[in-house]
This record gives structure tokens, sequence and C-alpha cells, in this order.
């Protein structure tokens, strides 16, 4: 006892602070979880999945007639895109953003002049634009998370994405636009793995989706939508 008694003396500079910073981050929790949420651009859905819903099934329910509209509307595959939907915002509704601190980087430095363009984005489309805006297009918007400055490309403004369901068809219009004649040919892991990275499947070696298994999760749900679409018909 003398001795447990001598080691908590012989540490105790360090276990009071240790107590204070613990009380506080607790005390503060819902804050810190609020400026971490703000910090890294995550949005928390408004109406969360019930538990007894798979995320298929909430896709379908929070999406399903939407995106089967703007595919009839684009000739575009239903089940690929609600695939896509399931793998990019999880079928939540609103879908939510993501703000990527590395696109917002190289954003300002083409607002800088310290790169020449980002894509389609150029130095004189940004240099009239506060951070804040430039953050707006360095966010994903809608059920696709269609990459903000991906207005430049649509000839589009920021505000049109804003909407989930305007996000939608301009992220299918993108889709269409970008690598529409891979899914016409029904090469889902190219259009997967291009909407992901920009590149078509490797011919070789691993797939460089920043998730290992994004291809083949979006080939389980595409079939799991495409033998559903064959049932409805």
């Amino acid at each position: 006892m003398k001795l447990f008694f001598r080691w908590i003396r012989m540490r105790l500079k360090w276990i009071v602070p240790a107590l204070v910073v613990v009380s506080l981050a607790f005390y503060f929790r819902y804050d810190i979880a609020e400026y971490t949420r703000k910090l890294f651009g995550i949005v928390l859905p408004e109406n969360p999945r019930p538990p007894d819903v798979t995320v298929l099934e909430w896709c379908e329910m929070n999406y399903g007639e939407q995106v089967k509209n703007v595919a009839q509307e684009l000739e575009l595959p239903y089940s690929y895109l609600m695939a896509l939907a399931v793998l990019e915002c999880s079928g939540e509704k609103p879908a939510g953003q993501r703000f990527e601190r590395h696109v917002f980087n190289e954003l300002m430095k083409v607002k800088q002049g310290k790169r020449k363009k980002y894509e389609m984005a150029t130095r004189e489309k940004l240099e009239s634009l506060e951070e804040e805006d430039i953050r707006l297009l360095a966010t994903s918007w809608g059920p696709f998370q269609l990459m903000g400055y991906k207005v430049f490309e649509l000839d589009l403004s920021i505000d049109d994405l804003m909407n989930d369901d305007d996000a939608c068809y301009y992220g299918a219009v993108w889709i269409k636009k970008q690598y529409g004649r891979f899914l016409s040919k029904s090469k889902w892991k190219d259009a997967f793995h291009i909407h992901n990275t920009g590149k078509r499947f490797p011919l070789s070696g691993r797939p460089k989706t920043h998730h290992p298994y994004y291809v083949s999760d979006g080939l389980r749900y595409l079939k799991y939508y495409s033998e559903k679409e064959k049932q409805m018909k």
C-alpha cells in the first residue's frame, strides 16, 4: 500500500492535469464534435436510417423515384446510378457534403497564381472568390457527391448543387458527359473507377480507389438493383 501511494505522489503532477483535460473534453464533447465535423466538412443526416432497413432499401426509399426519372431522361442505367448513390452517400437524404482539404489547397494555388489551373478552374474564374467560396468548390454535393469545382465544366453556379434534387440531376449530367460511353457498353468496373479516381479500372494491380472495395461493392449493389428492376417490369 505504501508503494502504491508513493507511486501516486510521484506521478501526481501528471495525473491532475490529465484529469482536468479529460474532464474538459467530456464537458465540451458536443462542441468538440461539432468543430471536428466542420473542420472535415462532415454533415450528419437529418433523418438517419432506421435499424431494420438496409442501406440498399434506404437508398431506394430516398432516391429511387428521382433516379428513375433522371435515368430515363438522360438514358443512363438506373441500377448503376442507384449503386453509385449507395457508395457515395449511403442513400442518405440530405446526402450531406464532404470537404476535400487537398482540393481546397490546389484551388487556392490557382487563385494565388501558383498553379495555372485545376481542371477547368482557372485563376480568372477564382480570383474574385473569397476563401469560403473556394471551400464550397472543394466540397462534394448530392447523392453522387459531385465536386463543386465541376460547375465550371457544366457551366453552372455552386448554388445549383446545394439542393439534393438539382445535384442529383446535374451529377447525372456530368456522369453521362464524362464516362457515359462506358455505361452504354456495360463496362461497370471502368465506370465506378472513373467516378472515384478519374481513370479506368487498371489492367493489372489493385484498383486505385479511395476504398479498396469501392468497385467490388458497387458491382454488388448494381446486381441488387438490376434484379429489382427486372422484377418491376
